[in-house]
C-alpha cells in the first residue's frame, strides 16, 4: 500500500492527480470546499433552477485545439466533441463591423524581435505608441485584458506573443457536447473506484506539516492526517491566504505565489425567445465579437436556431458592472447588445427567457477565473512547483508549462505532473 495523501480540490487538476495517484496504490482522501467536483468547470443543466432551455456551461466551454490529454478524457468519458469554428468581428461606434485582427501582423513583428520581456502596457506605449496604432493598441488590449484576463502593468508580453502565434497557426478547437462536467463526472468515477475518499463542503481553512505528516482542517472543524499533501487551490485562495499554513511556505513559495497573474471575470449568459443577431452569415459558426460597450464581449452557439448569448467581462468594466444590482447589471448587458446589433432594448427585454450573471471573484473556494503570465512567471512556477520539506505539493493550471496557459488542458496536465513527481520520488 503505498503512502496517504490529502488533495485540496476536486478541480481537475485535483481530479486528475487523484486518479493517477490512485491507481498507483497511493491512499487518496479529497477535500473539496463545494457541494460538487469541477472547480472552475461550471456546467448549467437544462430545466434547471436557472430556467435554461439548454445545456449552459457557467465557466470553462472551450477545448481550445487538438489538446491530447483533454481529447483523450473526453474519448474516455464517451463525450462527443463539436469543432468549434468562429467568426471574430469587432463592432466600432459609428464604424461598424471590422477585422479583428486587422495591423496583428504589425503587432506580432515587433513582439516576436522584443529583446527582453517588459509589461504588455509598456510594450504597446514604446513600441506602438504613435496615434496610427490608436485602434490597433486598442484591440490587442481588450484581447489582453478580455480572452487572457491579463492586467496590462505585469501582463508578459513574450508570453502572449507565444501563446498568440501558436493560436494563429493551430486549430480552433472544440465544445463538449452536453457540457465539460460529463469530463469531471469521469474523473470523479475513475477516483473512487479506485479507492479514493472523496469529501465535499469541506473547505481547508488550515494545513500544519512536518516533515512525513500533514494535519489538515476544514472550516467546520474536523482534522483529516495524511502523510503528503498535495495543493491544487487557486491562486485566487492562495493569494488572499485562504490556507494558513504552519510553519509558513518558504520565501520563495510566498513570492511565487504574488509573482504570478491571476485575473477574475464575469460571465454572462442571457437565452432570447429567437436569434436577434443574423445567423446566415455565420451558419454553423460560433460569432465572436468585441465591442467598446460597458459589456464588450459576446459570443454564440454555432446551431442557427440557438437563441442563447454568452457575455464575458474582465477589468475596469468588470469592477463597474459589479458595483450594479441585479436590475442594473441586466440593464447594461441589453443596452450593450441593442448598441452592438442594432435592435431595440425593449425589444430585447421582452424577448428575455431566461439570464444569469456568474461573478467568478466570487465564487466560493475559486475567487477569480485562471491565471496569466506575468514578467518573471517562469521562475516563479518552477518555484512553486518545488515539494516543501518533500511533503507539500502544488499544482493547478497556474503551474501549467505549454502553449495553452488558463485552459482545463493546464489544469488536467498540472495534475498528471504532479502524480507522477510524488510517484517517481516514493
Amino acid at each position: 500500500m503505498g503512502k496517504s495523501i490529502i488533495i485540496i480540490g476536486a478541480g481537475a487538476a485535483g481530479l486528475q492527480a487523484g486518479q493517477r495517484l490512485c491507481k498507483a496504490g497511493y491512499m487518496v482522501t479529497i477535500l473539496e470546499a463545494n457541494s460538487m467536483p469541477g472547480g472552475r468547470i461550471h456546467t448549467l443543466p437544462p430545466g434547471g433552477p436557472e430556467g435554461f432551455s439548454i445545456t449552459t456551461e457557467g465557466g470553462a466551454e472551450f477545448i481550445h485545439g487538438e489538446l491530447p490529454l483533454s481529447l483523450s478524457l473526453a474519448k474516455a468519458a464517451g463525450v462527443a466533441l463539436q469543432p468549434l469554428h468562429s467568426h471574430m468581428v469587432r463592432v466600432r461606434k459609428d464604424h461598424g463591423e471590422e477585422n479583428f485582427h486587422r495591423g496583428w501582423d504589425e503587432l506580432f513583428k515587433q513582439m516576436e524581435i522584443l529583446p527582453e520581456d517588459m509589461p504588455f502596457g509598456d510594450f504597446l506605449a514604446e513600441y506602438l505608441g504613435g496615434d496610427e496604432y490608436s485602434v490597433l493598441r486598442d484591440s490587442v488590449s481588450r484581447m489582453a485584458e478580455g480572452y487572457d484576463l491579463a492586467d496590462l502593468r505585469t501582463a508578459s508580453t513574450k508570453s502572449l506573443y507565444k501563446e498568440w502565434a501558436a493560436e494563429e497557426d493551430g486549430e480552433e478547437g472544440y465544445r463538449p457536447v452536453g457540457g465539460y462536467r460529463q469530463i469531471i463526472d469521469h474523473l470523479e468515477r475513475e477516483c473512487m473506484e479506485g479507492g479514493c475518499m472523496i469529501h465535499y463542503e469541506a473547505p481547508v481553512v488550515a494545513v500544519d506539516y512536518t516533515p512525513g505528516d500533514v494535519s489538515v482542517r476544514t472550516a467546520g472543524g474536523r482534522v483529516y492526517r495524511a502523510e503528503l499533501l498535495v495543493c491544487t487551490v487557486s491562486l485566487g485562495i492562495l493569494k488572499e491566504g485562504g490556507i494558513a499554513f504552519s510553519p509558513g511556505l518558504p520565501e520563495d513559495h510566498s513570492a511565487a505565489i504574488r509573482k504570478l497573474g491571476f485575473g477574475t471575470v464575469i460571465k454572462v449568459l442571457l437565452e432570447f425567445d429567437q436569434p436577434f443577431w443574423d445567423h446566415r452569415k455565420i451558419s454553423g459558426k460560433t460569432l465572436f465579437v468585441i465591442s467598446e460597450e460597458a459589456l464588450p464581449t459576446w459570443w454564440t452557439q454555432p446551431e442557427d436556431h440557438c437563441a442563447l448569448i454568452t457575455g464575458w467581462i474582465s477589468g475596469e468594466r468588470r469592477k463597474a458592472l459589479r458595483a450594479l444590482d441585479g436590475d442594473g447589471r441586466l440593464t447594461a448587458a441589453l443596452e450593450s447588445l441593442a448598441h452592438i446589433f442594432e435592435v431595440d432594448e425593449t425589444i430585447l427585454r421582452r424577448r428575455l427567457k431566461a439570464s444569469l450573471f456568474l461573478d467568478w471573484s466570487a465564487a466560493p473556494g475559486v475567487h477569480g477565473a485562471y491565471s496569466f503570465d506575468t514578467v518573471g512567471a517562469p521562475e516563479a512556477r518552477v518555484a512553486l512547483a518545488r515539494p516543501v520539506v518533500e511533503t507539500l505539493y502544488f499544482s493547478g493550471e497556474a503551474l501549467y508549462e505549454g502553449d495553452v496557459p488558463g485552459t482545463v488542458e493546464a489544469a488536467f496536465c498540472s495534475g498528471v505532473t504532479v502524480a507522477d513527481k510524488i510517484i517517481a520520488q516514493s
